[in-house]
């Protein structure tokens, strides 16, 4: 079951619970919710994203900035993100597959309260979101 909006599209299961959210300007398909209910490190991201088993599919994956990026909407705050799309979204940072190139201790984070972007150690516990192509 999906219903439209400009840009993006929803799947929703028999009840009408948002599953994912797929965007129509980059052909990316998102978990409509963070992978795990509580923050998490970033190989825990990662492998949250790699077992996750949303809409029928097994080919998630975590996002890289590029794709968090996309997300962002720098017209709101707390959380930079469009909420009738991703209602209920956290005011957090969430991982990015990322590694800084100078230090592989390190990764990408996109923090949701106002939209920017750092970094962190990995260590360190963060949201993760997961994506895949849309259509395959």
């Amino acid at each position: 079951m999906s219903q439209q909006t400009q840009r993006f599209t929803f799947t929703t299961d028999e009840a009408g619970n948002r599953l994912t959210v797929i965007d129509s300007t980059t052909g990316l398909e998102f978990t409509a919710r963070p992978v795990t209910n509580d923050p998490v490190t970033h190989q825990g991201a990662i492998d949250a994203c790699a077992s996750c088993r949303v809409g029928g599919h097994a080919d998630w994956a975590l996002t890289t900035r590029q794709e968090l990026l996309s997300l962002v909407d720098l017209s709101r705050y707390s959380p930079a993100i469009d909420t009738d799309t991703f209602p209920e979204f956290p005011s957090d940072w969430f991982w990015t597959a990322d590694l800084c190139a100078w230090s592989s201790a390190s990764a990408w984070f996109v923090l949701f309260s106002f939209g920017n972007v750092s970094y962190g150690h990995r260590y360190h516990d963060g949201f993760a979101l997961a994506v895949r192509r849309a259509g395959q």
